[in-house]
């Protein structure tokens, strides 16, 4: 299959601070530059002919040169998309506008949704974010411009799984996306956590609610899937992903998250210092060691359900990922700099509740305030 398109991770910069983020970042806040940007896009176009790119981070739009970035792409024909939390949205849309190609080659906009409610979601993001995202699904619909919604499934959205289907088609989303949460390797992993048994019942339900309604529902490669030896999009060389270093590594789910103990680094390459084609040698490489490493596992007559059916937790475990496990989450745990201040561990009911000793900061904060 060819390579169908460069995702960039071009900032850990982001205005929220989410229960499920898998970033592990550094106090200070990390941008990827623009002129590596488009040397990956000019080698990237004269090695693939690729004709689409992704934007991620943190949140896109805080990038530095964000706007830059977008005309680098249109300027090379080149069409993209980008996964936002829609804060400030106005804004983004009408500075977009200045030049019309940036939205005459977008593909969609992917608004993070975790959850139908506006308790639900701003309990895993951010009080008012659930409101942001509604108006930026709004802008869009007035505008005529595709979007989608994706969700991140997990223990405390999971029952909402028909009721975001259904807000999404009253919107106008031409797509839903059921994306399944990760481990971060922070204490509110166990909030989240969901045994394989439910995460399989949730596809069901998925596959229920896509013959149901007319709009697009899918599922992401992450979920549990039948077929043991199933082959995500950078096995199949369909995706790369650059990280907001500047690495091209085996994929979004690995970039920024802890490892420890692992046989094999899944970074393939800085792209500050070696070619795409370099580096892309590298992560062939990667990928037959993987692909090999999961042949050898499906031989064993022992798996248990989350080594046979969840090929992408499995992947992360082989790495020296956080990973969840039968009783729930192994691997090494997250170093949160960026917790502290206003967002120190505590400061979210939902930090509480995972851990009830953290009570004892709010109360302390909240007194130093007054």
């Amino acid at each position: 299959m060819a390579l169908q398109r460069l995702n960039f991770h071009i900032t850990d910069r982001c205005q929220l601070n989410c229960d499920h983020c898998l970033r592990d970042p550094l106090s200070k806040a990390i941008d990827l530059d623009l002129g590596l940007i488009k040397s990956i896009l000019d080698q990237g176009q004269s090695m693939f002919a690729v004709r689409h790119v992704g934007l991620t981070g943190g949140e896109p739009t805080l990038h530095p040169k964000f706007y830059e970035i977008i005309d680098a792409i249109v300027d090379r024909d080149i069409t993209w998309h980008m996964v936002s939390n829609g804060e400030r949205f106005d804004r983004v849309l009408q500075r977009l506008a200045e030049r019309p190609q940036r939205l005459e080659n977008l593909a969609m906009f992917n608004f993070s949704l975790d959850g139908a409610t506006e308790e639900t979601h701003d309990s895993i993001r951010e009080k008012g974010s659930f409101r942001s995202v509604m108006q930026a699904a709004s802008l869009c619909r007035a505008r005529g411009l595709k979007f989608l919604f994706q969700i991140t499934l997990n223990a405390r959205n999971v029952d909402e799984i028909e009721e975001i289907a259904l807000l999404a088609s009253q919107l106008g989303a031409v797509k839903m996306a059921y994306n399944f949460t990760q481990p971060t390797g922070t204490f509110l992993d166990s909030s989240l956590y969901l045994p394989a048994g439910e995460w399989r019942r949730a596809v069901d339900r998925i596959q229920r609610a896509a013959d149901a309604f007319k709009i697009e529902i899918f599922y992401a490669d992450t979920g549990p899937h039948e077929e043991p030896f199933q082959v995500c999009e950078m096995w199949r060389h369909a995706s790369m992903h650059v990280d907001y270093r500047g690495r091209l590594n085996l994929c979004c789910q690995h970039a920024g998250v802890p490892s420890e103990g692992a046989e094999l680094s899944d970074v393939a390459g800085d792209l500050n210092d070696v070619s795409l084609a370099d580096a892309h040698g590298r992560f062939t490489e990667i990928v037959n060691h993987t692909v090999k490493a999961r042949l050898e596992t499906l031989q064993r007559d022992d798996l248990g359900e989350w080594d046979r059916h969840f090929s992408c937790n499995w992947c992360l475990k082989q790495f020296g990922r956080p990973h969840w496990v039968e009783d729930g989450i192994d691997g090494p745990k997250a170093s949160r700099a960026r917790w502290r201040g206003r967002w120190a561990p505590g400061y979210k009911d939902s930090h509480v509740e995972a851990d009830p000793g953290l009570v004892q900061l709010r109360v302390g904060r909240t007194a130093s305030a007054e």
